[in-house]
């Protein structure tokens, strides 16, 4: 994975051996890291990024193309299994279809167009405010958010399994990434909502636009998720 690591060392003037003793790994796995030969663990990543004070997507590089089979390493590394949904919780589950089935009616109104049949960051957004009885959909009324999500009895039922944008993704292994931090084993839609609100802090084009049409205070947000998760 490419990253930032050898210029954020080089702006704090430490050697491979400083930050190696502030990682308490050895030099040998600070230069494997910096040269992209292996990825550090998600806990190390987190540490690293701790020590420079920075987000974490601030050192490692988020590489779209790469992404599908991060996600699967990843996921199936920490579960066990190839990338499903067994993991997550049963609201979660009810998101996640609502958004795809909500990308799947929007594809077939653009159908013949140049739109993308895919599940984007908002409807993710879409399905996490859904369902009113989700600790993501009460987290986003509480800042404002008034917006009226229009359901009905099949709205949440597993129906055309579009594939995830690039940006999707990440907002999944964002949120794969807290839960391990947490030694849970279960992904919530408080986690998926905190994986798009990090992805919202680093994009200023399109995500961060969507919270301000719903006219979120991703700060305040944030900070209220750090409590929830």
């Amino acid at each position: 994975m490419k990253n930032r690591l050898k210029e954020l060392r080089q702006l704090h003037q430490w050697s491979q051996s400083d930050l190696a003793r502030e990682l308490g790994v050895s030099r040998q796995a600070v230069n494997g890291f910096e040269s992209g030969k292996f990825d550090p663990s998600l806990d190390m990543a987190f540490k690293i990024a701790s020590l420079f004070q920075v987000a974490i997507e601030d050192v490692f590089i988020y590489e779209a193309k790469n992404s599908v089979q991060t996600l699967v390493e990843r996921v199936k590394n920490f579960f066990g299994f190839e990338f499903g949904f067994e993991r997550f919780t049963e609201k979660a589950i009810r998101a996640i279809s609502f958004a795809r089935n909500e990308a799947a009616q929007t594809a077939s109104l653009h159908r013949g167009g140049s739109y993308s049949s895919q599940v984007e960051p908002k409807h993710l957004l879409a399905g996490l405010l859904a369902d009113p009885a989700t600790t993501s959909a009460r987290l986003l009324r509480a800042n404002g958010v008034t917006a009226e999500i229009e359901t009905n009895e099949h709205s949440f039922e597993s129906g055309e399994h579009l594939e995830f944008s690039s940006q999707s993704k990440f907002v999944l292994e964002l949120a794969l990434q807290v839960v391990r931090l947490q030694g849970k084993k279960t992904i919530g839609t408080e986690h998926l909502l905190w994986g798009l609100v990090r992805l919202a802090e680093t994009d200023t084009t399109v995500l961060s636009e969507l919270f301000q049409h719903y006219e979120i205070d991703i700060a305040t947000l944030s900070n209220q998720l750090a409590e929830a998760v």
